[in-house]
């Protein structure tokens, strides 16, 4: 897990922008955790509670974990769209894109005291 505070990109895995973003934070050796709301479910987990403290929980992906109250900066460009696991009816297929949207889109831009680039709820 990262102990130092980090910076969350979201965005997709092949954007460039994002690329020489998280670039040159690595050159400055500050901790950043890339993700794409699109690879949930299956490469991207998340989970999160409110509680009298205010929110808590982690994201992951299958190379790491950040704990959301240590996220400093949130870097928000271009992410995919929330995705549903194959195989679903339409109907559950779109259930489920609702709740991820309402569920990861509520919890990924919301880290407590994180300072944001570009803060997804702010174009819609």
């Amino acid at each position: 897990m990262t102990s130092a505070a980090a910076v969350l990109a979201v965005s997709q895995a092949d954007d460039a922008t994002a690329d020489a973003v998280t670039g040159e934070l690595n050159r400055r050796r500050i901790p950043v955790v890339r993700l794409d709301p699109g690879d949930s479910p299956g490469e991207l987990s998340v989970a999160a509670r409110l509680d009298e403290d205010g929110m808590r929980g982690s994201a992951w992906t299958r190379s790491r974990v950040v704990d959301l109250q240590r996220v400093r900066s949130v870097y928000w460009c271009r992410p995919h769209l929330y995705t549903a696991p194959t195989g679903l009816a339409e109907q559950d297929a779109r259930w489920c894109v609702n709740e991820a949207r309402y569920g990861l889109g509520g919890i990924l831009p919301s880290p407590p005291s994180a300072h944001y680039v570009n803060h997804p709820w702010r174009p819609r």
